[in-house]
């Protein structure tokens, strides 16, 4: 398939590759083909990481046997439709009253009243786990939400708390440092008995609460 290739990230790991940039119809590609591979998994293969544009593949190299780069390309190339999969479509309740929202809103240039219902209003794709355990990379936010990350990164984000940076949304799982402006919180957990609320490929819509 015109545009997939395949690179070696170490002796144990191999990195499905398509256009980058984030899209939803890259994505759908990325989960397709994690999904085909958990499926029928190959002789000494442990697990996926899919992300934004690529797939990593993580193996056992002596009990495979060999290269497995042309036999992972050929499965990315046999694609089929997008979206062909079951969706999870997910509610989350937010409490808008994150440390950063009315520096947010100043930013860029509306009320808090407005980046709320813009945030609220939207439904985001979870293309991606990282960071941290559970933390989810949502998107994409309306351009009227986009700001940069902070400059200089507060020492203490608490876990719950709900952030933009950039075209993205995500959710903090623990409590950590952050560079994210942190508008809300959920009390949702994220990350519990080693298994993460989010999947890649959830579809996702805030809704506010009060207290």
């Amino acid at each position: 398939m015109e545009g997939v290739r395949t690179y070696r990230l170490s002796e144990r790991a191999i990195t499905i590759s398509w256009e980058s940039k984030i899209d939803r119809d890259i994505h759908a590609l990325v989960l397709e083909t994690d999904r085909r591979i958990c499926t029928r998994p190959f002789p000494g293969w442990i697990e996926n990481v899919p992300a934004y544009h690529t797939l990593t593949v993580y193996y056992d190299p002596f009990v495979t046997g060999y290269d497995p780069s042309e036999f992972l390309e050929g499965v990315a190339a046999r694609h089929t439709e997008s979206g062909r999969f079951e969706v999870r479509h997910l509610r989350v309740p937010v409490m808008y009253d994150g440390p950063d929202l009315e520096v947010a809103a100043g930013k860029l240039g509306i009320s808090i009243e407005s980046l709320v219902s813009q945030h609220s209003s939207g439904i985001y794709h979870v293309y991606m786990l990282g960071f941290m355990p559970g933390f989810p990379y949502m998107g994409t936010l309306a351009d009227e939400l986009v700001l940069p990350r902070k400059a200089v990164p507060s020492p203490k984000v608490l876990a719950g708390s709900v952030a933009i940076a950039g075209h993205q949304t995500g959710i903090y799982p623990f409590d950590s440092p952050g560079g994210w402006y942190v508008i809300g919180h959920t009390s949702i957990p994220l990350f519990s008995e080693g298994k993460a609320f989010f999947e890649p490929g959830d579809e996702v819509e805030f809704y506010s609460i009060t207290g």
